[in-house]
């Protein structure tokens, strides 16, 4: 499936590189849709599913474990009344889902998404990571639910009606995805070797791999904040964390069966590349190649 996914997506690409370097000329703005072999509506259509799977995955998270997903959500104090909170953040989260994947209400699934990311951003992560800035436990799941929440807003925009609010919508989604994308960029910097031990036993040169993916979220973090070559960067970055999905997320979760993070961590890595693409199907308003 990823390898006729990333057929298109190249086909997508060089079919744009042919007809500007054929005409001598820059790539126009406001083309429509069909001048792209893979048109936004294609890459909206997937990233709104890989985002509404998200959410419903993370939510049945909620439910099974009867607790908050402790790679994203580590609320480890015990209080009265935190199941309440826990199974009413799980209903909330698949009734999202839910909308999302239901075309028709969509928008109003994503309101929602945004609502719970955002809340849980505010309430919980920010002033976490203020207090515990020193550790890298925190920057990562801050940076996750900061990166669903610019999704949630992106797909807000990708499906508001009518479509005056769509472009600041998108932007300022991409613009926090954005920042979530560097921010992982400098903690695999950061924690190089880290990153290795969490590649698969059979995978070879995994420091060359830890530098490939670091390298890729610092071009896709420069090309979201700059909006240059952003349907390009985007695309790739989507791919890319299908790609994980595929052959590093999905013989964890198999292997690991029992294991809450795993869960979560597919979880997540599916919405990010939603969130990817749903940056992907916001180029038809403004293009910079």
């Amino acid at each position: 499936m990823f390898a006729v996914l990333w057929v298109c997506i190249f086909c997508d690409k060089l079919f744009i590189f042919k007809k500007v370097f054929a005409a001598n000329t820059a790539l126009p703005i406001n083309k429509p849709p069909e001048f792209y072999i893979m048109s936004n509506n294609t890459y909206l259509q997937i990233g709104r599913m890989f985002f509404a799977i998200s959410l419903f995955a993370i939510g049945i998270v909620h439910l099974v474990t009867g607790n908050f997903p402790t790679g994203l959500l580590p609320v480890t104090s015990v209080y009265t009344g935190k199941i309440i909170l826990v199974y009413a953040n799980s209903i909330a989260l698949i009734i999202a889902g839910i909308l999302v994947a239901s075309k028709k209400y969509a928008y109003q699934g994503a309101i929602l998404a945004a609502i719970i990311w955002l809340i849980w951003l505010v309430i919980f992560h920010l002033p976490q990571l203020a207090m515990t800035y020193n550790s890298p436990f925190e920057w990562t799941p801050t940076f996750e639910v900061a990166m669903l929440f610019g999704g949630a807003l992106i797909l807000m925009g990708l499906t508001a009606q009518p479509q005056n609010n769509r472009y600041k919508l998108t932007l300022i989604g991409s613009y926090i995805v954005g920042v979530s994308i560097l921010v992982f960029a400098v903690l695999h910097l950061i924690y190089l070797q880290f990153i290795t031990t969490l590649l698969l036993p059979w995978m070879p040169f995994k420091l060359f791999w830890a530098y490939v993916v670091m390298i890729a979220f610092f071009a896709a973090a420069i090309s979201i904040l700059t909006r240059i070559w952003l349907r390009l960067s985007s695309a790739l970055l989507g791919l890319m964390f299908f790609i994980w999905f595929c052959i590093l997320h999905i013989p964890l979760v198999i292997a690991h069966y029992r294991v809450e993070p795993q869960w979560t961590s597919i979880a997540v890595v599916l919405g990010a590349s939603g969130v990817a693409f749903l940056i992907t199907a916001s180029t038809f308003n403004r293009l910079k190649y």
